[in-house]
């Protein structure tokens, strides 16, 4: 019996002193930097913070907020724009709910943007910028370098640097429990003028430029 005891005692020592591993631990996704008003999971967001895979991000009325990620990679919220941040199969993930996000994509994993179905990414792997919009049911894609990758559940395409697409995103015909998939019913490919082609550019500087600022 003694030696039962004394096992049973050992025992929960060990387990008192092994480390517990959490249940689940978030990852950083990058440095935020906003200059405005933003919230993140419903939260006012300081002028400089980390946020993290899972983060819902909000941008107030005449903000603006800049995302820097692993690598050099930049994303830029204007005001008024909702998304969340996400990750898969290594992947950088941002869910745009309405509004506008600029990409300054510069690695060779390049970011994907979801819009309620529509999936944007660089094509070929390759550096590009471009931005998306969406409105309701409006999708904007505009390429300012490089060339961006546009999926839909019935089509497919590559904007290349210059150009504009124009969709309008439309609900399947027999949708399905848990089926987000949306298909194009207009899809409109436009040369973008040069001067505005420089506009995302200047944006993603300005919301950037003060990226070696101490952290507060």
């Amino acid at each position: 019996m003694n030696c039962k005891r004394i096992l049973v005692v050992a025992l929960s020592c060990l387990l008192l002193y092994v480390p517990v591993a959490p249940v689940s631990a978030s990852v950083t996704a990058g440095k935020m930097i906003t200059k405005g008003s933003a919230e993140i999971n419903g939260v006012a967001a300081p002028a400089v913070t980390s946020v993290f895979v899972g983060d819902r991000i909000a941008t107030q009325k005449e903000a603006t907020t800049s995302l820097s990620l692993a690598g050099g990679d930049t994303i830029v919220m204007p005001e008024l724009t909702r998304a969340a941040l996400g990750q898969r199969d290594g992947r950088f993930v941002v869910s745009l709910e309405d509004g506008t996000v600029s990409v300054l994509n510069k690695t060779q994993a390049p970011i994907l943007i979801e819009v309620r179905g529509a999936r944007i990414e660089a094509a070929s792997n390759l550096p590009a910028t471009y931005e998306v919009t969406i409105h309701g049911n409006a999708l904007r894609v505009v390429t300012r370098s490089g060339s961006a990758r546009v999926e839909t559940a019935n089509r497919s395409g590559i904007i290349e640097s210059g150009n504009a697409l124009s969709a309008t995103l439309a609900p399947p015909a027999s949708p399905q429990p848990g089926n987000s998939l949306f298909g194009t019913s207009t899809w409109v490919v436009v040369t973008v003028a040069a001067a505005a082609a420089t506009g995302l550019g200047v944006g993603i500087w300005e919301a950037t430029k003060d990226s070696s600022s101490p952290t507060q």
